[in-house]
């Protein structure tokens, strides 16, 4: 009888401990600042750099256009629980002006700190292309303002995020030396980064490629017959070897182009968001890795 007692007693006190324990990690979790960025990537690198000091969320999930989003009242909400919106600007987030504008929260640009590369075509000329993350070499600069940005706002975890930091970095730096020793070994005449969107301005000027697109930005997202003939005849005349799309737009204009010329459809790249957590990029660090892999991929072709 004492035995059925006692184990009963023991029984009871693990549950509690347990229940206790669940509530107490739901409230340390639900008491923590909220960090949110405009789209995954952001969410990801603020994530890698942050730790687990802040809550981060993205208002746009993974797939998702960002340019043309509209907000929801949902965003708003969160938005109203946030300390620090960051976003990447440039003209980026079409929506994110209005929507800061409801809340009182820090809000940071990360173009305030990158020189811009201008859009020379159309109704787009002289406006800045946001994609700057998409070349490694930029990407070291986003963190250099990540970091800053979370100092300012949490002095006291400075030694944290400067570790966090400069960890990431050696990662980042790791894909750019890697990916610097591969083009070496392409030939220059054929060096044209051919992609559904204009989104590799950066990465281009980074790593000496000269570029081409169907489009300016995803925001219109159509081809125009003159568009389409103009990179025809490119890929035909330089002998480009592959040629690319986006993961959150259609790649069927792309596809048409690799069928007239006889280019490979080299796959699509991720650039405004990141995958799933079970697909090619679901991490910064491996939308870099993907990208850049396709990249090397689509030349290797030309040997």
């Amino acid at each position: 009888m004492k035995k059925k007692l006692f184990f009963c007693l023991a029984s009871l006190i693990f549950c509690i401990t347990l229940v206790t324990g669940k509530s107490s990690t739901i409230r340390s979790e639900s008491n923590k600042k909220v960090l949110l960025t405009s789209f995954t990537i952001l969410e990801d690198m603020v994530r890698n750099i942050a730790g687990n000091e802040f809550k981060i969320e993205s208002i746009t999930k993974t797939g998702m256009e960002v340019h043309g989003y509209k907000t929801t009242p949902s965003d708003l909400i969160r938005g109203s629980k946030a300390i620090l919106f960051v976003e990447n600007g440039f003209g980026l987030e079409l929506w994110s002006e209005k929507f800061v504008s409801n809340l009182d929260v820090k809000r940071i640009s990360i173009s305030d700190y990158i020189k811009p590369i201008f859009i020379g075509e159309e109704a787009y000329k002289g406006k800045p292309n946001p994609h700057a993350w998409i070349s490694p070499k930029r990407g070291k600069r986003y963190v250099d303002v990540i970091v800053k940005a979370l100092k300012d706002l949490d002095p006291d975890n400075s030694l944290i995020f400067d570790k966090n930091a400069r960890i990431y970095k050696v990662k980042i730096n790791k894909i750019d030396e890697d990916f610097t020793l591969f083009l070496n070994t392409i030939d220059k005449s054929k060096k044209y980064l051919v992609s559904c969107e204009g989104a590799f301005s950066y990465l281009a000027k980074d790593y000496g490629f000269k570029e081409a697109y169907l489009w300016p930005v995803n925001a219109e997202s159509q081809v125009t017959p003159k568009r389409m003939a103009r990179v025809i005849n490119l890929v035909k005349d330089k002998k480009i070897p592959s040629v690319f799309c986006e993961s959150t737009v259609s790649s069927k204009p792309q596809l048409t182009v690799a069928r007239e010329t006889g280019a490979k459809f080299g796959g699509n790249f991720y650039v405004d968001s990141l995958s799933g957590k079970n697909g090619p990029a679901s991490s910064y660090l491996d939308l870099l890795n993907h990208n850049l892999q396709l990249i090397k991929k689509g030349f290797k072709s030309q040997n």
